[in-house]
């Protein structure tokens, strides 16, 4: 027993071990996208839920299916019921009686086994056949709420993967700042001691390099937590390394650029919400109808096949001469005449509900416009900041660079330097961060006028 423990606690780990081996390490943009439509918790809820609208259109369907059941009554009666008849009425003529003596008849017997099988088999359901429809309708919104799903979970892993990247990238450029700065300072101490710098300039320059030091910091824990979001949207282990293989480019940019150029109106279709509440529609429609149908009469068809053998003593309840079979078929027609008002009041509820889907079809028309808008007018500042940025930062290194020759030829002085640090740091900063938003809103444009996953 000892044994098999120990080989429990060997083979456990190496084989949760090998289960976390299985997530892929890295991925590019595309492969993270496929790679959350099959994981993400999201599009797998769609997913079941699509599968209960199938198994709700089983169950639909099977009631139009032959219905058959099989019982076994077993009745003792303590007081068998007896039925009280009349002399002289009827059959019962006993003359020793007066005419009209009560006579109680036992036409029972104490134990009584009913086994039975029933049948029936619906000919004519108004009610069955418009829920068919609706059911139909319904299992059409399911599979489209997992292409919504989809769209969601594509648009957040995208946004997720960029901003790795761009964080990432300022991460590298802080290092090269830092780095600059480093060597900015070892220079200035060595003027220092040799007297020719003053202690204020290596005070200045220390102040310039702890708050680089802390920005990287706060860099690094922002690089830390853009991949756990991303880990979170694709659905992997914490200790998954998250390797990616795309890079920023030109070309993304170029490509922000030229939807911005365009003057995109809305097309409501291409929305999946659009076509989901227009689905929803249908299925109210359809539901209204089964619900109206419960006014029109029901047939099935009917059958039965049972025994019915009973006796004083529950012993003698076995034996072959009491078990007498019995048939029947038949039709069954129901007729509804008065549900007091119920019916009526359900059918005005479905009304109701269908002009709160028309209501909300048409504010998503308004929402759909205003969103195409907005995310156009987003991408337009985005741009637009992106280039005054990508000119700030290329400006602030051209103007470091000039200072710090002119320090090293001991024209400038070194907070000139320090002040050029900082501004750059600013720039790369700013650069960045219009850079990560010209993504982003590229995310949403394409997202609000239906393109993602096309």
């Amino acid at each position: 027993m000892k044994q098999f423990q120990l080989l429990l606690l060997l083979v456990l780990p190496l084989s949760v071990f090998a289960q976390e081996q299985q997530e892929p390490a890295a991925f590019t943009l595309k492969e993270a996208i496929d790679y959350a439509l099959e994981q993400n918790f999201a599009v797998k809820n769609a997913q079941l839920q699509k599968e209960l609208s199938n198994a709700r259109k089983g169950e639909v369907r099977g009631l139009l299916l032959p219905q058959v059941s099989g019982t076994v009554d077993y009745n003792h009666s303590f007081q068998v019921q007896k039925n009280i008849l009349e002399n002289g009425v009827g059959l019962i003529n006993r003359p020793d009686l007066p005419q009209g003596a009560v006579i109680p008849t036992q036409l029972s017997l104490a134990n009584q086994l009913l086994p039975s099988l029933n049948a029936s088999q619906v000919l004519f359901d108004q009610a069955s056949f418009s829920a068919q429809n609706a059911a139909k309708a319904n299992e059409e919104i399911s599979e489209k709420n997992i292409t919504k799903s989809k769209i969601e979970v594509s648009v957040n892993v995208t946004k997720a993967y960029y901003g790795v990247l761009v964080n990432e990238k300022q991460l590298i450029a802080i290092n090269k700042n830092l780095a600059r700065m480093d060597s900015l300072y070892q220079e200035t101490n060595a003027r220092f001691e040799s007297g020719l710098a003053r202690n204020i300039d290596v005070s200045r320059i220390q102040v310039s390099l702890n708050n680089m030091k802390q920005e990287k910091e706060r860099v690094t824990r922002n690089v830390n937590l853009s991949r756990s979001v991303l880990r979170y949207h694709l659905n992997l282990s914490e200790a998954n390394p998250l390797g990616l293989k795309d890079s920023l480019y030109e070309g993304q940019i170029t490509d922000i650029e030229a939807a911005a150029k365009q003057d995109t109106k809305a097309v409501h279709e291409n929305r999946i919400e659009y076509s989901i509440i227009k689905s929803q529609e249908r299925y109210n429609l359809y539901d209204m109808r089964a619900t109206s149908a419960g006014r029109y009469p029901r047939l099935s068809a009917v059958a039965a096949i049972g025994y019915n053998p009973a006796a004083t003593e529950f012993s003698n309840i076995t034996q072959n001469e009491r078990w007498q079979q019995y048939s029947l078929v038949g039709l069954r027609l129901q007729v509804p005449i008065f549900s007091g008002f119920s019916l009526n009041y359900k059918i005005k509820q479905k009304k109701i509900q269908q002009g709160v889907t028309q209501n909300n079809k048409l504010a998503l028309e308004k929402e759909i416009n205003l969103e195409v808008e907005q995310a156009l007018i987003n991408l337009h500042n985005s741009m637009q900041s992106f280039r005054i940025q990508r000119e700030n930062i290329t400006l602030a290194q051209q103007n470091l660079e000039v200072l710090r020759a002119e320090y090293e030829a001991g024209i400038a002085l070194n907070i000139e330097v320090v002040t050029a640090e900082a501004s750059l740091i600013d720039a790369q900063t700013n650069f960045y961060s219009a850079v990560y938003n010209a993504l982003v809103a590229k995310a949403d444009y394409d997202r609000a006028t239906g393109n993602i996953l096309k």
